[in-house]
C-alpha cells in the first residue's frame, strides 16, 4: 500500500472520528434537554396523536396528484396549470414536502405548468433504505429523470434549502435541463464549503448536521410533544404562524412516524460523510450560466447572511439578489407574496 493510501486512510479515519465526537456532544445537549422537557411537562411530553387520516388541505381540488416511476425509484408529484406552458418544476427541503409550495404553485398555475414533488425519502414518494442512495448523484439523477418523464426537455428551476442546494448542483452539472434557475435560502456547496471551514459562527449555526449523524435520537427528539417542532418551524419572528393549525397538521401528518424521519435525515449523513469531506473539490463543478435569482430571508438563523453574494461567484450568467427584511429560513411560507413578487419579475 502506497503512502498516499495509507495517508488518506488516515485522514478520513479523523475526519469521522471529529463527526462523531461532535456529534456525541450534541447528543448529549439533546439528550439533557429531553429529559428536563420529561420532567417540566410529565409523560405527555412523548406522547404522539394519533394521525391516520390526511387533513382537508392535502386534497384540495386545485392540484391534481400523481406518481412517475423513474430508473430506481417512485416520485410522488402534485401539479396545476396548463400543460402546454413552461414548466416550472420546485424542489423542497428539509424538514418539508410538496405542501411547502402551496402558494408558489397556485400563483403561477395561472401562466405555467407547476410541478412540485416529494424528493426521494419523503412524503409519498419511495423511500430507498441506506445513506448511500441519498448521495448528491442521485438527487440530481432524480430531477434530471422527472423532467424527461414529464416529456420535457428543460424547465425553470426553483429549490429551497436541500431542494436548493440540489438545484444548485443540477444547474451546473446538467445544464440542459435547466432553463432558469431560483434558489431560495439555498448557498451554492462551493460557498457553504468554505464558509464552514473558515467561519466559526457558521460552523455553530451548522452544529445540527453533526447532530443528525447520530442513529435514532435525531428522530425520537423530532417528534417530541407531539411534534411540536413544526410549529417552532412554522412561526414567525412576531409568534404568529405561517399559515392555519389544519396547515401545521398537515405537515405533522406527514411526519407522524419514526420512519417518516429517517430517510430525510440520510440526506445529512450522505452530505457530511468523512468520504464525502475527503473528496470535496467543489472546484470541479462547473459554473452556472443560467440566469439565476436568490431570494434570501434576511433573518435566517441557519445561515450567514453573505452566502446570497458568495454564491454568485460561482455564477457566470446573468445573476439577481433579492433579500428579504424579516423574511426567516422558510422564506416561502413566511413572506409568500414576497416572494412570488420577485419570482415574477424575474421571470418577467
Amino acid at each position: 500500500m502506497d503512502k498516499d493510501r495509507i495517508k488518506s486512510i488516515l485522514t478520513i479515519g479523523l475526519i469521522k472520528l471529529f463527526i462523531y465526537w461532535l456529534a456525541s456532544i450534541y447528543g448529549c445537549l439533546v439528550t439533557i434537554k429531553l429529559i428536563y422537557s420529561r420532567i417540566k411537562y410529565g409523560p405527555d411530553y412523548f406522547k404522539i396523536k394519533d394521525r391516520t387520516l390526511p387533513p382537508a388541505v392535502l386534497q384540495d381540488p386545485a392540484f391534481k396528484h400523481s406518481y412517475v416511476k423513474l430508473k430506481d425509484v417512485k416520485l410522488h408529484y402534485v401539479e396545476a396549470g396548463d400543460k402546454s406552458k413552461p414548466l416550472m418544476l420546485f424542489v423542497h427541503g428539509f424538514p418539508e414536502f410538496w405542501f411547502s409550495w402551496r402558494h408558489q404553485l397556485k400563483h403561477f398555475s395561472q401562466n405555467y405548468w407547476v410541478v412540485a414533488f416529494d424528493m426521494r425519502g419523503y412524503g409519498d414518494s419511495d423511500r430507498p433504505s441506506g445513506i448511500k442512495n441519498y448521495k448528491m448523484e442521485y438527487l440530481v439523477g432524480d430531477i434530471v429523470n422527472l423532467v424527461k418523464s414529464l416529456g420535457r426537455e428543460n424547465c425553470i428551476l426553483v429549490g429551497h434549502d436541500w431542494g436548493g442546494a440540489i438545484a444548485w448542483t443540477t444547474a451546473a452539472i446538467s445544464p440542459a435541463v435547466v432553463e432558469k434557475l431560483i434558489i431560495l435560502n439555498a448557498p451554492h456547496s462551493g460557498a457553504f464549503y468554505k464558509k464552514f471551514k473558515s467561519s466559526l459562527k457558521q460552523f455553530l449555526k451548522s452544529w445540527y448536521m453533526f447532530y443528525f449523524q447520530l442513529p435514532y435520537l435525531p428522530e425520537f427528539s423530532a417528534m417530541t410533544d407531539d411534534i411540536s417542532i413544526f410549529k417552532k418551524v412554522l412561526t414567525r419572528a412576531d409568534g404568529s404562524l405561517m399559515g392555519s393549525e389544519e396547515e401545521l397538521e398537515a405537515y405533522k401528518y406527514t411526519y407522524s412516524k419514526r420512519e417518516n424521519w429517517t430517510e430525510p435525515l440520510n440526506y445529512y449523513k450522505a452530505a457530511l460523510s468523512a468520504t464525502n469531506i475527503y473528496n470535496k473539490d467543489v472546484s470541479k463543478l462547473p459554473k452556472i450560466h443560467q440566469p439565476t435569482l436568490i431570494i434570501w430571508g434576511e433573518s435566517d438563523l441557519a445561515l450567514e447572511p453573505d452566502f446570497p453574494e458568495l454564491s454568485a461567484q460561482y455564477c457566470t450568467g446573468t445573476i439577481e439578489i433579492q433579500k428579504i427584511k424579516n423574511g426567516n429560513h422558510f422564506i416561502q411560507n413566511d413572506k409568500p407574496a414576497e416572494v412570488n413578487s420577485a419570482i415574477e419579475k424575474f421571470l418577467s
